[in-house]
């Protein structure tokens, strides 16, 4: 997948592509039911496939205190767009200034002379241009001025709900990591650092790897069923998030105990998934009580994996 910035996009000459445009935060089923539709038609066409993607995220430059944190960096994004096939990324800087085109100028300006798009492929609520007043409706009115073809997307669920980046944050925020899970289509993963803890865990013989993340971590504090990547492989573990209040530790650290596994990793850059969630952080009397809480929350760990293991989707 090519990535550029706009507005430093190059295209072949004549080549008209499929467009669709968006935040993806997280992409979710929802975005990847576009991704599949934007690769038929660009398929169809034999066009080049593009997503069109804005950074940082608009609501933190127009309600900075509104904004989200985000479920995936940037460059995760890209990764996870690259894997679904997408030819053209474009990351389009969001300024004040450019939220400030009228419906009409973006579509002059950024889909026709700049972008050239053949046809776009797009969620049922976009909405685009000052004051986000454009919509599907708009784009369909501009389509046969402009020679492009609007084609409509309609919502993923989950339940009876629609299935989005906010209720997702949601559910990772309620430590409900499976379902948050079953909308992302894959296990809700951050990436990080192993640094040095100050090896509480191996006195009471749990050794953990302790994580300084790239990005945020919404999951709510508490002891989870996970797994890392390191390079090409994947261990079975259980990871404590949040603070330590057993030794009056009030800093918020991620530490992963994985399974028969003692290679030294400190430095390592790796990827942790959370599969499930086992409990909440609570307060024990003394280390030896943690020590036994911890023993029965790795049978639960191991008791996870026995049963769903198989399905995982990582």
């Amino acid at each position: 997948m090519r990535v550029s910035t706009y507005p430093e996009v190059a295209l072949p000459p004549k080549s008209r592509p499929v467009v669709t445009f968006g935040n993806f935060d997280g992409v979710h089923l929802g975005h990847q039911s576009i991704m599949e539709e934007l690769r038929a038609r660009s398929q169809a066409l034999d066009a080049p496939s593009m997503v069109v993607t804005f950074e940082p995220h608009p609501i933190s430059v127009l309600r900075p205190e509104a904004a989200p944190q985000r479920i995936q960096t940037p460059e995760q994004k890209q990764e996870t767009l690259s894997r679904l096939g997408i030819e053209e990324l474009i990351v389009v800087p969001f300024t004040p200034k450019f939220s400030k085109l009228e419906p009409q100028e973006f579509v002059r300006s950024v889909i026709v002379d700049k972008l050239r798009a053949a046809e776009l492929v797009l969620g049922h609520n976009f909405r685009f241009g000052h004051g986000r007043v454009g919509d599907l409706d708009t784009l369909r009115a501009f389509g046969p001025k402009y020679g492009f073809v609007v084609h409509e997307v309609s919502p993923a669920t989950a339940g009876k709900e629609m299935i989005s980046s906010s209720r997702i944050r949601r559910e990772l925020g309620n430590g409900e990591v499976e379902r948050a899970a079953s909308m992302l289509g894959r296990a809700y993963f951050v990436d990080g650092r192993v640094i040095k803890g100050d090896g509480r865990g191996r006195l009471i013989g749990f050794h953990t790897a302790n994580l300084e993340l790239t990005g945020s971590l919404l999951v709510n504090d508490g002891v989870y069923v996970t797994s890392i990547r390191v390079g090409d492989d994947v261990h079975q573990g259980m990871s404590h998030v949040g603070r330590r209040p057993t030794f009056g530790l009030d800093s918020h650290t991620v530490e992963t105990h994985l399974f028969g596994f003692s290679e030294e990793i400190y430095g390592e850059w790796l990827r942790l998934y959370f599969h499930g969630r086992i409990r909440g952080t609570v307060r024990f009397e003394g280390p030896q009580e943690l020590k036994q809480q911890l023993d029965s929350d790795r049978e639960r760990a191991f008791e996870f994996f026995r049963d769903r293991g198989r399905n995982l989707v990582l």
